[in-house]
């Protein structure tokens, strides 16, 4: 048997033993979300550039294309080549648009709301 304990004691270790479980919590929590942006940052890289490369080979053929036009190599209606063009441009303003929605999106405050209720 060790010493007696005194309900101050019980209380005090109460707390510690409180607040050591909810530091644990929170640490745990933080190292989880910080491994999940990372891994989500390095997807968001990765299909970034091979979005951004598609993008520019499109751009290359498009242009390549509206030369050959221009140059009588390709013989096309004109009406035809002006709606190519901005069909084109429009995919691509379109993919920019989503890349910039979908892979960059606004951060939210469900984590700093999480962190609140522990």
């Amino acid at each position: 048997m060790g010493e007696q304990v005194n309900p101050g004691e019980l209380e005090s270790f109460e707390r510690v033993t409180r607040a050591r479980d909810q530091s644990y919590k929170l640490q745990t929590l933080v190292t989880a979300w910080k491994q999940q942006h990372e891994a989500e940052r390095s997807l968001r890289q990765k299909v970034a550039w091979c979005i951004l490369g598609a993008l520019a080979f499109q751009i290359l053929l498009v242009n390549t294309c509206f030369f050959l036009i221009g140059f009588n190599v390709l013989h096309v209606d004109a009406d035809l080549s002006k709606i190519f063009v901005l069909a084109v441009f429009a995919e691509i303003v379109s993919m920019v648009l989503i890349v910039l929605r979908y892979l960059f999106p606004q951060v939210g405050t469900e984590f700093l709301q999480l962190i609140k209720e522990l």
